[in-house]
Order: structure tokens, then C-alpha cells, then sequence
């Protein structure tokens, strides 16, 4: 491992068998959320992304992201979502607002993220917190 480097653990996007249709020819057949100590990234191809300081990750819960809010980078309900299908989500809370790209850019200070692992990708925002985190109540 080089210098400086830290460990980074990868979250795959949770997928629908029409994601490869929908967002493939976007560079996004396979969306991934990437989180170390310092950033939490996701990548969507030229559909969207960002990179959100851990730090400023102030709150964590669940919420299910519906099949009318489409996939891509979704600007709704008062949030930025990365989905790439519908299903449950980690949504996540912000001290500040931070630049995504939607795919142009945009402000957010909350964000959903629709993982294949909702526990696993929960956890690995907690322990990068160091465990100083506000859980959120769960949203249906």
C-alpha cells in the first residue's frame, strides 16, 4: 500500500435487470459507492456524481427510494439521490451543503444512496465517523 494511501471499501449500486439498458450507455452500467476516512465518493459515469467529506456526514438512517423517482442522479424530495433502481436506501445527512453533479451541478445537503448492501454501507459511514454520528429515524 502506497504512502498516504488508505483502505477504501467499495459499495456496488443496487441494480435492476434495466439498469445496463437505462444507464449503460452513460459510462454508468455499474454505479459504485467508495468510502475511506476522509471521502465517501460516487461515481454514475456522465450521469452524476460526488464526493462528500466524510466529516461533513452528520446523520445516517434508511428511507426506500420509490419506482417513480427513475434512476440516475435524482433531484427529489428535498434530496440528491444516486439510484439506480428502486429499493432501500442509506440516506444520509449533512452539516453543509456540498457539489454534486446531477449531471450538472447542484447543491445538496442530504443524499440517498441506493446500495446492494444497506447494512455494510451504514456501518462503513459509522466507523468512518469514528462512530460520532446521528442516526436517523428510518423513512418508508
Amino acid at each position: 500500500m502506497p504512502l498516504n494511501s488508505q483502505p477504501v471499501t467499495r459499495f456496488p449500486l443496487a441494480r435492476s435487470r434495466w439498469t445496463p439498458w437505462l444507464l449503460g450507455p452513460f459510462g454508468a452500467g455499474r454505479p459504485v459507492a467508495e468510502i475511506d476516512a476522509r471521502t465517501l465518493t460516487i461515481g454514475m459515469g456522465v450521469v452524476g456524481g460526488g464526493r462528500i467529506p466524510v466529516d461533513l456526514i452528520s446523520g445516517v438512517g434508511t428511507m426506500r427510494w420509490p419506482w417513480w423517482g427513475g434512476v440516475g442522479v435524482r433531484i427529489a424530495q428535498g434530496l440528491t439521490a444516486f439510484a439506480a433502481r428502486s429499493g432501500p436506501a442509506v440516506l444520509l445527512d449533512l452539516s453543509a451543503p456540498v457539489s454534486v453533479r446531477a449531471p450538472l451541478p447542484w447543491k445538496t445537503r442530504r443524499v440517498a444512496v441506493v446500495v446492494e448492501d444497506i447494512e455494510g454501507f451504514t456501518q462503513a459511514v459509522v466507523d468512518a465517523r469514528g462512530g460520532d454520528i446521528h442516526r436517523l429515524a428510518d423513512r418508508d
